[in-house]
């Protein structure tokens, strides 16, 4: 088990403070991925106050912010620079918000567990009369749903559409694991009858066709880094990607992961993958062990009771991650 040192976790205290000089300002450290509009963003809610932020630095270039420098984050006209909001970032260092509710609620789960199915698409475009165009939803296209007021259904209400995909076998045991579902789309019910109802398409996130299931809409609360280190190891195995067409997942693909909630993991747990070290001989003639190296970091998005879908949010080296590849816990939330 390899855990993050007791100077990263002070760096990560002294980083999400808020540091305030006596003029006013704010002192912000920089952090991989950072950006002037986002950070016009972060502190005074309008990324166009960019400028604000350039003018008070002496920045050789604002493309290019070096991590670890620190920005002075000057009070704006008729603005209030903010504690912090919901905000995307890539570094362990953060003190806001790591992803987006959009990612969140789009992620996914691997599961052997029956869903709670409230009914499904029974027919996309209804709208449309030609012959080839009620088979794809795209955003704005109507569908009609296999439930209506006898079911409870109400104008307004809003489902999540899933599509039920393949089923994933553990990388070492072959034992089954469940399926993956992916979050296909959102609707929005706009016209109700007994049996049946009338919805708008409002999102699309995969193909959206006639058979995918409904669950009830439900907003997802922004995760935070933060927590403690781990002592006590836990493995786990990548055993699925988001994307079914993908043979290996880069830097922010969504992966799913063979421990859940009854591994005691949460939203904001993080994970690490390693090069483990080998036996080499040393030029005294001695057998050494070449070190650990860390290859790539995942945040735990969600869990099922077995399986957990986690980002991957910062890669350090070229390697891609594979299914099959084992990863350790290094930070639990408090």
């Amino acid at each position: 088990m390899r855990a993050i040192g007791g100077s990263a976790a002070l760096f990560i205290l002294l980083t999400a403070a808020a540091f305030t000089t006596s003029m006013g300002d704010r002192l912000h450290v920089i952090r991989y991925g950072d950006t002037l509009w986002d950070l016009s963003t972060l502190y005074y809610d309008n990324p166009l106050l960019w400028g604000t932020i350039q003018e008070a630095n002496p920045l050789a270039d604002i493309h290019n912010l070096r991590p670890g420098e620190t920005l002075v984050i000057p009070l704006a006209d008729g603005q209030v620079i903010s504690q912090g909001g919901v905000y995307s970032s890539t570094g362990l260092t953060s003190s806001r918000a790591l992803l987006s509710r959009l990612q969140l609620e789009t992620t996914g789960m691997l599961t052997g567990e029956p869903l709670s199915v409230s009914g499904h698409v029974l027919e996309t475009n209804t709208d449309e009369n030609d012959e080839f165009g009620d088979e794809v939803a795209l955003p704005g296209d109507e569908l009609a749903l296999d439930i209506g007021t006898d079911q409870g259904v109400e104008v307004g209400r809003v489902y999540r559409i899933l599509d039920v995909g393949e089923e994933v076998r553990h990388p070492e045991t072959g034992d089954p694991l469940g399926n993956v579902v992916r979050v296909a789309g959102v609707c929005r019910v706009v016209e109700t009858y007994n049996t049946t109802s009338l919805a708008i398409l409002e999102h699309g996130y995969l193909t959206v066709v006639a058979g995918q299931i409904l669950v009830p809409y439900t907003s997802y609360a922004p995760i935070t880094v933060s927590g403690t280190d781990v002592v006590d190891g836990l493995d786990a195995y990548v055993v699925a990607f988001q994307d079914r067409d993908a043979l290996k997942a880069y830097a922010f693909d969504v992966v799913y992961i063979d421990r859940g909630s009854s591994d005691g993991l949460r939203p904001g747990d993080l994970f690490e993958m390693y090069q483990y070290g080998h036996e080499v001989e040393s030029a005294s003639g001695t057998d050494v062990v070449t070190p650990d190296i860390p290859i790539c970091e995942f945040v735990i998005l969600d869990t099922t009771l077995e399986t957990s879908a986690a980002m991957i949010y910062a890669n350090s080296s070229a390697d891609l991650v594979d299914i099959g590849d084992r990863i350790e816990l290094v930070r639990r939330q408090n």
